[in-house]
Protein backbone atom coordinates (compact mmCIF):
# COMPACT_ATOMS: atom_id res chain seq x y z
CA UNK A 1 0.00 0.00 0.00
CA UNK A 2 1.32 3.43 -0.92
CA UNK A 3 0.38 5.22 2.29
CA UNK A 4 2.32 8.30 1.21
CA UNK A 5 0.11 8.66 -1.89
CA UNK A 6 -3.05 8.31 0.18
CA UNK A 7 -1.81 10.86 2.70
CA UNK A 8 -0.85 13.34 -0.03
CA UNK A 9 -4.20 12.96 -1.73
CA UNK A 10 -6.19 13.63 1.41
CA UNK A 11 -3.99 16.56 2.40
CA UNK A 12 -4.49 18.06 -1.07
CA UNK A 13 -8.24 17.46 -0.85
CA UNK A 14 -8.37 19.33 2.44
CA UNK A 15 -6.50 22.27 0.93
CA UNK A 16 -8.84 22.33 -2.10
CA UNK A 17 -12.00 21.91 -0.01
CA UNK A 18 -12.90 18.60 -1.69
CA UNK A 19 -14.93 16.12 0.31
CA UNK A 20 -14.58 13.34 -2.24
CA UNK A 21 -13.22 12.65 -5.71
CA UNK A 22 -14.77 10.30 -8.27
CA UNK A 23 -12.59 8.83 -11.03
CA UNK A 24 -13.15 6.75 -14.14
CA UNK A 25 -9.83 7.00 -15.97
CA UNK A 26 -7.51 4.04 -15.35
CA UNK A 27 -4.56 6.34 -14.58
CA UNK A 28 -6.47 7.98 -11.72
CA UNK A 29 -8.01 4.77 -10.43
CA UNK A 30 -4.41 3.51 -10.34
CA UNK A 31 -3.20 6.66 -8.63
CA UNK A 32 -5.72 6.58 -5.77
CA UNK A 33 -6.56 2.91 -5.30
CA UNK A 34 -3.59 0.80 -6.46
CA UNK A 35 -5.71 -0.99 -9.08
CA UNK A 36 -4.94 -0.63 -12.78
CA UNK A 37 -8.26 -1.39 -14.53
CA UNK A 38 -8.29 -4.15 -17.11
CA UNK A 39 -10.91 -2.65 -19.46
CA UNK A 40 -11.38 0.88 -18.18
CA UNK A 41 -14.89 0.25 -16.87
CA UNK A 42 -14.18 0.84 -13.18
CA UNK A 43 -15.51 3.62 -10.94
CA UNK A 44 -13.65 4.91 -7.88
CA UNK A 45 -15.11 7.03 -5.10
CA UNK A 46 -12.28 8.39 -2.97
CA UNK A 47 -13.48 10.33 0.12
CA UNK A 48 -11.33 12.64 2.18
CA UNK A 49 -12.50 10.76 5.25
CA UNK A 50 -13.61 7.16 5.22
CA UNK A 51 -13.03 4.11 3.10
CA UNK A 52 -12.94 4.44 -0.72
CA UNK A 53 -15.27 2.39 -2.91
CA UNK A 54 -14.13 0.85 -6.19
CA UNK A 55 -16.83 -0.55 -8.48
CA UNK A 56 -15.35 -2.92 -11.06
CA UNK A 57 -16.65 -5.28 -13.75
CA UNK A 58 -16.52 -8.82 -12.46
CA UNK A 59 -13.95 -9.70 -15.14
CA UNK A 60 -11.57 -7.28 -13.35
CA UNK A 61 -12.44 -8.61 -9.93
CA UNK A 62 -9.50 -10.95 -9.40
CA UNK A 63 -6.92 -8.31 -10.33
CA UNK A 64 -8.72 -5.57 -8.40
CA UNK A 65 -8.81 -7.57 -5.17
CA UNK A 66 -5.12 -8.46 -5.54
CA UNK A 67 -4.04 -4.84 -6.18
CA UNK A 68 -6.44 -2.66 -4.22
CA UNK A 69 -5.06 -0.84 -1.19
CA UNK A 70 -7.91 0.09 1.13
CA UNK A 71 -11.00 0.49 -1.04
CA UNK A 72 -14.07 -1.68 -0.74
CA UNK A 73 -14.43 -3.61 -4.02
CA UNK A 74 -17.92 -4.01 -5.48
CA UNK A 75 -18.28 -6.11 -8.61
CA UNK A 76 -20.94 -5.96 -11.32
CA UNK A 77 -21.54 -8.60 -13.97
CA UNK A 78 -20.15 -7.49 -17.33
CA UNK A 79 -19.90 -9.02 -20.79
CA UNK A 80 -22.11 -12.03 -20.07
CA UNK A 81 -25.78 -12.83 -20.69
CA UNK A 82 -26.71 -11.96 -17.12
CA UNK A 83 -24.78 -8.70 -17.22
CA UNK A 84 -25.67 -5.63 -15.14
CA UNK A 85 -25.64 -1.91 -15.80
CA UNK A 86 -22.34 -0.77 -14.31
CA UNK A 87 -23.51 2.84 -14.05
CA UNK A 88 -26.52 1.79 -12.00
CA UNK A 89 -24.39 -0.36 -9.69
CA UNK A 90 -21.90 2.48 -9.24
CA UNK A 91 -24.70 5.00 -8.57
CA UNK A 92 -26.16 2.80 -5.86
CA UNK A 93 -22.75 2.17 -4.28
CA UNK A 94 -21.84 5.85 -4.28
CA UNK A 95 -25.20 6.89 -2.89
CA UNK A 96 -24.78 4.42 -0.05
CA UNK A 97 -21.26 5.66 0.68
CA UNK A 98 -22.39 9.31 0.69
CA UNK A 99 -25.43 8.77 2.90
CA UNK A 100 -25.37 11.03 5.97
CA UNK A 101 -21.95 12.46 4.96
CA UNK A 102 -23.08 16.01 4.12
CA UNK A 103 -20.53 16.29 1.33
CA UNK A 104 -20.55 19.72 -0.32
CA UNK A 105 -17.82 19.46 -3.01
CA UNK A 106 -17.18 16.33 -5.09
CA UNK A 107 -14.41 16.45 -7.67
CA UNK A 108 -14.49 14.58 -10.98
CA UNK A 109 -12.57 14.34 -14.27
CA UNK A 110 -14.41 17.06 -16.13
CA UNK A 111 -12.10 18.24 -18.90
CA UNK A 112 -9.49 15.67 -19.89
CA UNK A 113 -8.83 15.21 -23.60
CA UNK A 114 -5.64 13.14 -23.42
CA UNK A 115 -5.65 9.89 -21.48
CA UNK A 116 -3.69 6.71 -20.79
CA UNK A 117 -5.44 3.42 -21.60
CA UNK A 118 -6.08 0.60 -19.19
CA UNK A 119 -4.66 -2.86 -19.79
CA UNK A 120 -6.88 -3.31 -22.85
CA UNK A 121 -5.23 -0.50 -24.81
CA UNK A 122 -7.23 -1.39 -27.92
CA UNK A 123 -10.44 0.00 -26.44
CA UNK A 124 -9.94 2.87 -23.99
CA UNK A 125 -12.95 4.31 -22.19
CA UNK A 126 -13.40 7.96 -21.23
CA UNK A 127 -15.74 9.72 -18.79
CA UNK A 128 -18.38 11.59 -20.77
CA UNK A 129 -22.07 12.53 -20.56
CA UNK A 130 -23.29 9.21 -19.06
CA UNK A 131 -20.71 9.47 -16.28
CA UNK A 132 -21.63 13.09 -15.53
CA UNK A 133 -25.30 12.11 -15.48
CA UNK A 134 -24.50 9.43 -12.91
CA UNK A 135 -22.75 11.97 -10.70
CA UNK A 136 -25.56 14.50 -11.01
CA UNK A 137 -28.09 11.84 -10.08
CA UNK A 138 -26.17 10.82 -6.96
CA UNK A 139 -24.73 14.12 -5.75
CA UNK A 140 -26.60 16.88 -7.59
CA UNK A 141 -25.04 19.20 -10.15
CA UNK A 142 -24.33 22.02 -7.70
CA UNK A 143 -21.91 19.93 -5.66
CA UNK A 144 -19.76 18.79 -8.59
CA UNK A 145 -16.35 20.38 -9.14
CA UNK A 146 -14.07 19.81 -12.14
CA UNK A 147 -10.97 18.35 -10.47
CA UNK A 148 -8.93 17.83 -13.64
CA UNK A 149 -6.29 20.40 -12.71
CA UNK A 150 -6.23 19.15 -9.13
CA UNK A 151 -5.56 15.59 -10.27
CA UNK A 152 -2.86 16.76 -12.69
CA UNK A 153 -1.08 18.61 -9.91
CA UNK A 154 -1.46 15.71 -7.48
CA UNK A 155 0.39 13.28 -9.73
CA UNK A 156 3.33 15.53 -10.68
CA UNK A 157 5.54 14.48 -7.75
CA UNK A 158 5.88 10.72 -7.52
CA UNK A 159 6.04 8.98 -4.14
CA UNK A 160 8.88 6.67 -3.18
CA UNK A 161 6.67 3.67 -4.00
CA UNK A 162 5.79 5.09 -7.42
CA UNK A 163 9.43 5.89 -8.10
CA UNK A 164 10.31 2.25 -7.55
CA UNK A 165 7.59 1.16 -10.00
CA UNK A 166 9.07 3.59 -12.55
CA UNK A 167 12.54 2.11 -12.02
CA UNK A 168 11.12 -1.31 -12.80
CA UNK A 169 9.32 -0.27 -16.01
CA UNK A 170 12.42 1.56 -17.19
CA UNK A 171 14.58 -1.47 -16.53
CA UNK A 172 12.12 -3.49 -18.61
CA UNK A 173 12.30 -0.87 -21.36
CA UNK A 174 16.10 -1.11 -21.27
CA UNK A 175 15.78 -4.80 -22.15
CA UNK A 176 14.09 -3.72 -25.38
CA UNK A 177 16.67 -1.01 -26.07
CA UNK A 178 19.51 -3.51 -25.84
CA UNK A 179 17.71 -5.98 -28.09
CA UNK A 180 17.19 -3.24 -30.67
CA UNK A 181 20.81 -2.13 -30.67
CA UNK A 182 22.09 -5.68 -31.15
CA UNK A 183 19.68 -6.39 -34.00
CA UNK A 184 20.24 -3.35 -36.26
CA UNK A 185 22.05 -4.63 -39.33
CA UNK A 186 21.78 -4.52 -43.13
CA UNK A 187 18.78 -6.46 -44.42
CA UNK A 188 16.62 -6.03 -41.34
CA UNK A 189 13.37 -4.10 -41.70
CA UNK A 190 11.65 -1.70 -39.36
CA UNK A 191 8.92 -4.29 -38.87
CA UNK A 192 11.58 -6.88 -37.95
CA UNK A 193 12.92 -4.56 -35.26
CA UNK A 194 9.50 -3.59 -33.89
CA UNK A 195 8.39 -7.18 -33.50
CA UNK A 196 11.70 -8.20 -31.95
CA UNK A 197 11.63 -5.39 -29.39
CA UNK A 198 8.00 -5.94 -28.42
CA UNK A 199 8.42 -9.72 -28.21
CA UNK A 200 11.57 -9.43 -26.11
CA UNK A 201 9.93 -7.03 -23.67
CA UNK A 202 6.81 -9.15 -23.33
CA UNK A 203 8.82 -12.34 -22.78
CA UNK A 204 11.53 -11.01 -20.48
CA UNK A 205 9.60 -8.17 -18.86
CA UNK A 206 6.58 -10.12 -17.70
CA UNK A 207 7.44 -11.27 -14.19
CA UNK A 208 10.51 -9.04 -13.97
CA UNK A 209 10.75 -7.84 -10.35
CA UNK A 210 7.10 -8.78 -9.88
CA UNK A 211 5.71 -6.94 -12.94
CA UNK A 212 2.51 -8.75 -13.94
CA UNK A 213 1.01 -6.85 -16.88
CA UNK A 214 3.61 -5.61 -19.35
CA UNK A 215 3.13 -4.24 -22.84
CA UNK A 216 5.44 -2.53 -25.32
CA UNK A 217 4.62 -0.09 -28.11
CA UNK A 218 7.62 0.20 -30.44
CA UNK A 219 7.98 2.47 -33.46
CA UNK A 220 11.01 2.22 -35.75
CA UNK A 221 12.09 4.51 -38.57
CA UNK A 222 14.81 3.40 -41.00
CA UNK A 223 17.00 5.29 -43.45
CA UNK A 224 17.50 9.02 -43.93
CA UNK A 225 14.03 9.73 -45.35
CA UNK A 226 12.21 8.09 -42.43
CA UNK A 227 14.48 9.01 -39.51
CA UNK A 228 14.69 12.68 -40.54
CA UNK A 229 10.97 12.74 -39.71
CA UNK A 230 11.60 10.85 -36.48
CA UNK A 231 10.66 13.83 -34.32
CA UNK A 232 7.00 13.13 -35.01
CA UNK A 233 5.03 11.57 -32.12
CA UNK A 234 3.96 8.71 -34.38
CA UNK A 235 5.67 6.57 -37.00
CA UNK A 236 4.39 4.23 -39.71
CA UNK A 237 6.96 1.44 -39.49
CA UNK A 238 7.65 -0.15 -42.87
CA UNK A 239 9.10 -3.25 -44.51
CA UNK A 240 11.96 -1.20 -45.95
CA UNK A 241 15.23 -3.10 -45.59
CA UNK A 242 18.15 -1.39 -43.92
CA UNK A 243 21.12 -0.75 -46.17
CA UNK A 244 24.70 -0.44 -45.01
CA UNK A 245 25.11 2.96 -43.35
CA UNK A 246 21.39 3.49 -42.70
CA UNK A 247 20.14 4.75 -39.37
CA UNK A 248 17.37 3.02 -37.41
CA UNK A 249 15.53 5.12 -34.80
CA UNK A 250 13.47 3.43 -32.06
CA UNK A 251 10.73 5.28 -30.18
CA UNK A 252 9.58 2.99 -27.38
CA UNK A 253 6.72 3.19 -24.89
CA UNK A 254 6.47 0.50 -22.22
CA UNK A 255 3.80 0.09 -19.56
CA UNK A 256 4.09 -2.21 -16.56
CA UNK A 257 1.13 -2.42 -14.19
CA UNK A 258 0.00 1.10 -15.07
CA UNK A 259 3.39 2.85 -14.98
CA UNK A 260 4.95 4.13 -18.21
CA UNK A 261 8.43 4.54 -19.65
CA UNK A 262 9.33 6.52 -22.78
CA UNK A 263 12.74 5.76 -24.30
CA UNK A 264 14.58 6.28 -27.59
CA UNK A 265 17.75 4.85 -29.08
CA UNK A 266 19.35 5.05 -32.50
CA UNK A 267 21.76 2.71 -34.24
CA UNK A 268 23.40 2.43 -37.65
CA UNK A 269 23.46 -0.66 -39.83
CA UNK A 270 27.18 -1.10 -40.41
CA UNK A 271 29.63 1.81 -40.26
CA UNK A 272 28.36 5.31 -39.48
CA UNK A 273 29.22 8.28 -41.65
CA UNK A 274 31.17 11.20 -40.22
CA UNK A 275 27.98 13.30 -40.21
CA UNK A 276 26.05 10.62 -38.31
CA UNK A 277 28.86 10.10 -35.81
CA UNK A 278 29.22 13.84 -35.21
CA UNK A 279 25.48 14.26 -34.66
CA UNK A 280 25.32 11.25 -32.35
CA UNK A 281 28.21 12.43 -30.18
CA UNK A 282 26.65 15.91 -30.02
CA UNK A 283 23.30 14.54 -28.86
CA UNK A 284 24.92 12.35 -26.22
CA UNK A 285 26.83 15.34 -24.85
CA UNK A 286 23.70 17.49 -24.97
CA UNK A 287 21.68 14.95 -23.02
CA UNK A 288 24.40 14.55 -20.43
CA UNK A 289 24.71 18.34 -20.04
CA UNK A 290 20.96 18.68 -19.50
CA UNK A 291 20.86 15.85 -16.95
CA UNK A 292 23.70 17.46 -14.98
CA UNK A 293 21.55 20.59 -14.58
CA UNK A 294 18.52 18.72 -13.22
CA UNK A 295 17.89 19.33 -9.51
CA UNK A 296 15.16 20.87 -7.35
CA UNK A 297 14.70 24.60 -7.89
CA UNK A 298 16.01 24.67 -11.45
CA UNK A 299 13.61 25.89 -14.13
CA UNK A 300 12.59 23.75 -17.07
CA UNK A 301 14.12 26.32 -19.41
CA UNK A 302 17.54 25.96 -17.74
CA UNK A 303 17.53 22.23 -18.48
CA UNK A 304 16.46 22.89 -22.05
CA UNK A 305 19.12 25.55 -22.51
CA UNK A 306 21.86 23.22 -21.29
CA UNK A 307 20.99 20.77 -24.06
CA UNK A 308 20.53 23.42 -26.75
CA UNK A 309 23.83 25.13 -25.92
CA UNK A 310 25.72 21.95 -26.78
CA UNK A 311 23.69 21.39 -29.94
CA UNK A 312 24.15 25.00 -31.09
CA UNK A 313 27.88 24.96 -30.31
CA UNK A 314 28.23 21.97 -32.64
CA UNK A 315 26.74 24.01 -35.48
CA UNK A 316 23.18 22.76 -35.39
CA UNK A 317 20.24 25.14 -35.03
CA UNK A 318 16.67 24.86 -33.79
CA UNK A 319 15.75 24.02 -37.37
CA UNK A 320 17.39 20.64 -36.71
CA UNK A 321 16.53 20.49 -32.98
CA UNK A 322 12.91 21.46 -33.47
CA UNK A 323 11.14 19.80 -30.54
CA UNK A 324 11.09 20.15 -26.76
CA UNK A 325 13.90 18.67 -24.69
CA UNK A 326 11.53 16.72 -22.46
CA UNK A 327 8.14 16.20 -20.84
CA UNK A 328 6.65 14.63 -17.76
CA UNK A 329 5.56 11.00 -17.58
CA UNK A 330 4.73 8.20 -15.19
CA UNK A 331 1.01 7.50 -15.04
CA UNK A 332 0.89 8.27 -18.75
CA UNK A 333 3.28 7.98 -21.71
CA UNK A 334 3.30 11.80 -21.91
CA UNK A 335 2.36 14.07 -19.02
CA UNK A 336 2.31 17.86 -19.29
CA UNK A 337 4.44 18.67 -16.24
CA UNK A 338 7.29 19.37 -16.29
CA UNK A 339 7.60 20.44 -19.92
CA UNK A 340 11.28 21.03 -20.72
CA UNK A 341 11.37 23.73 -23.40
CA UNK A 342 12.69 27.24 -24.09
CA UNK A 343 11.14 29.71 -21.68
CA UNK A 344 9.61 26.99 -19.50
CA UNK A 345 9.16 28.45 -16.00
CA UNK A 346 8.18 25.28 -14.15
CA UNK A 347 10.47 24.80 -11.16
CA UNK A 348 11.71 21.25 -10.85
CA UNK A 349 10.80 19.54 -7.57
CA UNK A 350 12.00 16.39 -5.89
CA UNK A 351 9.92 13.47 -7.11
CA UNK A 352 9.18 14.84 -10.57
CA UNK A 353 9.95 12.52 -13.47
CA UNK A 354 10.65 13.74 -16.99
CA UNK A 355 12.28 12.73 -20.21
CA UNK A 356 15.49 14.30 -21.52
CA UNK A 357 15.54 13.73 -25.27
CA UNK A 358 17.54 16.11 -27.45
CA UNK A 359 17.65 15.29 -31.14
CA UNK A 360 18.70 16.61 -34.53
CA UNK A 361 17.19 15.75 -37.91
CA UNK A 362 18.56 16.31 -41.41
CA UNK A 363 17.13 14.89 -44.65
CA UNK A 364 20.66 14.34 -45.96
CA UNK A 365 21.70 11.76 -43.37
CA UNK A 366 18.66 11.17 -41.12
CA UNK A 367 17.60 11.82 -37.54
CA UNK A 368 19.23 11.07 -34.19
CA UNK A 369 17.62 11.28 -30.75
CA UNK A 370 18.50 9.77 -27.38
CA UNK A 371 15.80 9.67 -24.72
CA UNK A 372 15.92 8.61 -21.10
CA UNK A 373 13.63 9.06 -18.10
CA UNK A 374 14.99 11.19 -15.27
CA UNK A 375 13.91 11.32 -11.63
CA UNK A 376 14.52 14.60 -9.81
CA UNK A 377 16.16 13.64 -6.51
CA UNK A 378 16.85 15.73 -3.41
CA UNK A 379 20.21 16.88 -4.75
CA UNK A 380 20.25 16.06 -8.46
CA UNK A 381 18.98 13.50 -10.93
CA UNK A 382 18.71 9.74 -11.35
CA UNK A 383 18.58 8.09 -14.75
CA UNK A 384 15.94 5.37 -14.50
CA UNK A 385 16.82 2.05 -16.08
CA UNK A 386 20.21 3.04 -17.52
CA UNK A 387 20.98 1.55 -20.93
CA UNK A 388 23.98 1.83 -23.23
CA UNK A 389 24.12 4.63 -25.78
CA UNK A 390 26.03 3.50 -28.83
CA UNK A 391 25.64 3.96 -32.56
CA UNK A 392 26.83 0.52 -33.66
CA UNK A 393 26.16 -2.99 -32.43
Amino acid sequence: MDRERLRRARTAMRAAGLDAVVCRLPEHVRLLSGHWPMIGASFLLFPRMGRPVCVVPHCDGREARAEIWEAKVIEYRHGILTGENGYAVAAAAFAAAARDRNWRRIGYEGSLESIAPGWNAAEPAVPAAPFVALLEKVFGRARLVDATSWLAELRVRKTAWEQERLRVVNEIAAIGLRAFQKAVSPGRTGIDLVTLVEQTIMQQGTGYKGAQRVRAFAQVSTGAAETSWGYRPMVVTTQRKLRAGDLALLELAVVADGFWADRTRVAVAGRPSEAQLRAFETICRAQEAAIRVVRPGVTASEVDQAARAVVHAAGFTDKEFLHVTGHGLGFRYHEPTPLILPGGQTLLEEGMVCTVEPGVYDPQWGGIRIEDNILVTADGAEVLGPAPKRLTA
